[in-house]
């Protein structure tokens, strides 16, 4: 994310990601950005020379954003039991309230096909620093190497099925982080 941005520039940001997250690539249209910061289309080619280009500058601003809130998240784990735990707990409601987290999450299940590469590079990134927090916090529980591994991979797997609830109505999510973080947890007893 860069913070030398022109204020024109950073409102074609925002409402892209709000008609990103709403339309997905294929719906999303620059005429639909344009109109809803107050501008003609071929304002947007002042700052960006391509849908694609506007897109893949939304990606990096996301990535950039969401790894920053992993951080805080793996930080901030002093009051719950299990590693990890804390960011289980913030999904949701970063889910909610961050266009980021629902660009980021939307477009790791629903790439656009000649885009691809980059959106599996940028959540390979993302899902990198995930792994790299929770094996440090992990580390400290003095598991071994090979039940770190176990553990990071169940892990992720708890964070693709709370991710998939939050793409639909989200009724479930509760009721599967408790299942969830009960099995964790019963396990990391053993």
């Amino acid at each position: 994310m860069t913070t030398s941005r022109s204020k024109s520039k950073q409102r074609i940001i925002d409402a892209a990601f709000e008609h990103f997250v709403r339309n997905g690539y294929e719906g999303a249209s620059l005429n639909a950005i344009a109109e809803a910061v107050g501008i003609r289309k071929a304002s947007i080619y002042t700052h960006f020379k391509s849908k694609d280009a506007l897109f893949l500058e939304l990606l990096e601003d996301a990535l950039t954003i969401e790894c920053a809130y992993l951080e805080t998240c793996f930080k901030d784990h002093s009051t719950y039991e299990l590693p990890g735990e804390a960011y289980l707990y913030a999904i949701k409601s970063r889910y909610e309230n961050a266009i980021t987290s629902q660009f980021l999450t939307r477009i790791a299940y629903v790439p656009p096909t000649h885009l691809i590469d980059h959106v599996i590079e940028a959540y390979r990134k993302y899902m990198e620093n995930v792994m790299r927090l929770f094996k440090a916090e992990l580390s400290q529980a003095l598991i071994s190497p090979q039940d770190q591994e176990l553990y990071t991979d169940a892990y992720l797997g708890i964070l693709d099925s709370l991710s998939v609830e939050l793409l639909y109505d989200g009724t479930m999510y509760e009721r599967r982080l408790y299942a969830m973080l009960m099995l964790y947890r019963n396990s990391m007893k053993k």
